[in-house]
Order: structure tokens, then C-alpha cells, then sequence
């Protein structure tokens, strides 16, 4: 079997097309999202999935205060409060890391926090704290992306205008952690829905490289009155964030989880690549208008055909 082309799967599909229509006809590739919490996944099986894209709710950001204070009792002008918060997310790296297959890849969406607390304005170095706990949930930390994120803010310097030294740089930046789980990942030999799911070299050389620029989303959703009222309970990421991620670290037929769901982008790039998405969200209101965004359909054979010829 040809190694997979520098210019994508398209000559592979092509020439391998009545196989892999065969086997993708066999996949369960139907998107789920549900209602449920992100520290406990029993309903998944040890070592089920394959990746895991995600961005969870941020300690010591306004948005997300009665969420972590709701559920740790800790309130965010505490002193502790960086810590307990932390350590209510920590429960869900640990789910992440059980349910992980060997060589299966989180990646985690983290932006770090700003305020003041007590009078005293610092910055809350969330991603450090993340890898911290993914690390001792057994992930191994890979080399991180730093997602920056464009801004027309004509004033986002914060501070003593031009005089030395009580100015703070701004923050425009967000992590995606890349941990794993066991080592890399092993496949059988010509594994033909591993090289259906190849990329570009014109991806590969955007994709992995560590600082990548793209335009954040519009938090909440975009339906009704009542969808957009839920538009302070999630925040959002661009589809081509998780969309990237999908095509990197995972392959059609894989299971890709979102254990923070949000407004499902990480489940719909899944579901458009030709894996299995699930969601998972804690709130109700919110699941239910994910799944609505995401539907309960996967792609039809043909169709994922096609969209992986593309690239």
C-alpha cells in the first residue's frame, strides 16, 4: 500500500473507494451529546476513547464564578479559591485519563485569568495548573499550542499609561495542553481508515506549529430568544480549533469527547470527520440546546468519502 501523499488522502480514496465505503458503512458515527457531569463518565468503558477535545470553565474568570462557587462553596474572592476550583476540575482529568485509550491525546483549551482579589491585581495561571493535574491524572504533557487570538481593542493596555513600571501586558492568548496517555499509539500495518484520514502537507505544516492564530467565536449559541439568553453560561471556540485538533490526534471511527460540551463545536467537527462525537454538559438547558445544534446524525458514507478526498 502507497504511503499517504503529500497533497492529502484524495489518491488513496480514489483508488481504495469500494473498501472504505464497505468499512465506514459498519461504523457507528452518530453524534451524542448528553446531559451529565464531566467528573463522572461511567457510562463510558476504561480506555473507550480515543481523544478528548475540550475547553472547561476557567477558575478565577467572571463568567464562570457562580458555577465554581455553586458547586465547591468556595467563594472567588477567597483565598483558596484558585486551589478548590482547581481541584473540583482535577476530578474530571482523572475521568479523562481513565477513559483514555493508550496513546490517546487530551487537548484542553485554557485561557489564564486576570482580576483583583483583595485589592491586589494578578494574573491566575490556569494552564499551569491544568497540566499540572492532567500530568498526575498519568498524561503525558506534549508541547503545548499557544492559540492567539486577534483583537481591534484600540485599548487593551492596562495601567500607567506610558510612564514605567505599573503597565500589564495583555492578555491575548490562550493554551491548548496536549497531554497523553501511554505513549504513541499503535495501528496495524497499512491501516486503510488511518491513511483515508491523512492531511496536507500544507496542514501539517500549519497545523503543528505551536503558536496558531484564529479569531475567537461569539460566546452561546445563535437560535432563539431562549438560546441566546444562555449565551453567559458557555463560552465558544472557533469550529476550526477542534476541527484541527480531530484531524490531528485522531482517525475515522475513532471516539472523540467533549467532557465540557458547551455549545458542541468539538462534537460537530467530530461528527463532520467521520467520528464518533460525544458531549457532555452539565448544564440541562444548555445540553439540550447543544444537541439540538449538533443533531443525532452522522455523515452518510458517501458523503464523509467526498470530505475526506477534499481535505
Amino acid at each position: 500500500m502507497p504511503s499517504p501523499a503529500a497533497d492529502g488522502p484524495a489518491a488513496f480514496v480514489r483508488a481504495h473507494r469500494a473498501d472504505l465505503l464497505a468499512r465506514l458503512g459498519k461504523l457507528d458515527l452518530e453524534p451524542e451529546v448528553r446531559r451529565g457531569d464531566a467528573r463522572d463518565l461511567s457510562f463510558l468503558a476504561d480506555g473507550s476513547v480515543h481523544l478528548v477535545v475540550t475547553s472547561p470553565p476557567y477558575p478565577l474568570v467572571a463568567m464562570w464564578d457562580a458555577l465554581f462557587e455553586g458547586a465547591t462553596s468556595v467563594a472567588a474572592d477567597d483565598a483558596g479559591a484558585f486551589d478548590a476550583w482547581h481541584a473540583w476540575l482535577g476530578s474530571a482529568w482523572t475521568e479523562v485519563a481513565r477513559v483514555l485509550a493508550p496513546g490517546g491525546i487530551a487537548c484542553v483549551n485554557v485561557g489564564d485569568a486576570t482580576r483583583s482579589v483583595n485589592g491586589r491585581f494578578r494574573c491566575f495561571v490556569n494552564h499551569v495548573e491544568v497540566a499540572r493535574r492532567l500530568e498526575a491524572a498519568g498524561l503525558e504533557p506534549l508541547v503545548p499550542i499557544l492559540w492567539k487570538k486577534p483583537t481591534n481593542k484600540p485599548n487593551a493596555f492596562l495601567g500607567s499609561g506610558f510612564l514605567p513600571t505599573n503597565g500589564y501586558v495583555t492578555l491575548d492568548c490562550e493554551h491548548v495542553l496536549i497531554h497523553r496517555k501511554a505513549g504513541a499509539r499503535r495501528f496495524p500495518p497499512h491501516d486503510p481508515l488511518r491513511y483515508a484520514s491523512s492531511f496536507s502537507k500544507e496542514d501539517r505544516d500549519r497545523w503543528f506549529t505551536q503558536v496558531w492564530t484564529l479569531n475567537g467565536a461569539r460566546q452561546g449559541f445563535e437560535g432563539d430568544a431562549a438560546d441566546r439568553a444562555r449565551r453567559d453560561r458557555t463560552g465558544g471556540f472557533p469550529r476550526e480549533l477542534p476541527e484541527r485538533l480531530v484531524r490531528m490526534f485522531s482517525v475515522v471511527g475513532d471516539v472523540v469527547l467533549d467532557p465540557f460540551c458547551g455549545t458542541g463545536e468539538a462534537v460537530a467537527a467530530a461528527r463532520d470527520w467521520g467520528r464518533k462525537g460525544v458531549g457532555v454538559e452539565l448544564d440541562k438547558a444548555v445540553a439540550e440546546a447543544a444537541r439540538r445544534r449538533v443533531g443525532t446524525k452522522g455523515p452518510s458514507p458517501e458523503a464523509l468519502l467526498r470530505r475526506l478526498a477534499r481535505g
